[in-house]
């Protein structure tokens, strides 16, 4: 993948259809500044990206990464492969995102219990937080078993 060539062709076909990076950026639900990026050859999109972007294109998968268009079609299983892939990658980030949210919670509300438990006070706003983490934690291991 050269991130070069992903950027030119980017920048190619929104050209081609007379759009400006702010209309693709608006589609996509990102800045024109991350567009810019992209086109440049400074970054390159984001995982959870790759399809709406190849399909606003209206280029295949393997042609955003390869960064050229090809003649020939690209075989569906090779295409559906990737899009599998993209979404696995997906799905995996939002997964440690969200394991790292849990911790941040998890933490704080350890922290709240025990400045309650040295300070002998208990505020309810932070028993309100440490009842929700845990009712949190306790409902998603019940439907993750289900």
């Amino acid at each position: 993948m050269n991130v070069q060539k992903t950027g030119s062709l980017i920048a190619a076909i929104r050209k081609e259809q007379n759009r400006t990076q702010q209309d693709l950026a608006n589609e996509l639900g990102v800045s024109s500044a991350a567009v810019s990026k992209w086109e440049r050859g400074i970054g390159f999109p984001d995982v959870s990206l790759i399809e709406p972007l190849a399909a606003s294109l209206g280029i295949t998968i393997a042609e955003l990464f390869k960064g050229e268009r090809t003649e020939n079609s690209v075989d569906n299983g090779y295409e559906s492969l990737l899009s599998d892939v993209v979404k696995v990658s997906a799905n995996e980030i939002t997964r440690k995102k969200k394991t790292t949210n849990w911790m941040i919670a998890i933490t704080v509300a350890v922290l709240y219990l025990l400045i309650s438990v040295i300070s002998h006070k208990w505020e309810i706003t932070w028993v309100v937080w440490i009842v929700y983490c845990f009712y949190r934690l306790y409902t998603e291991y019940i439907y993750k078993k289900y």
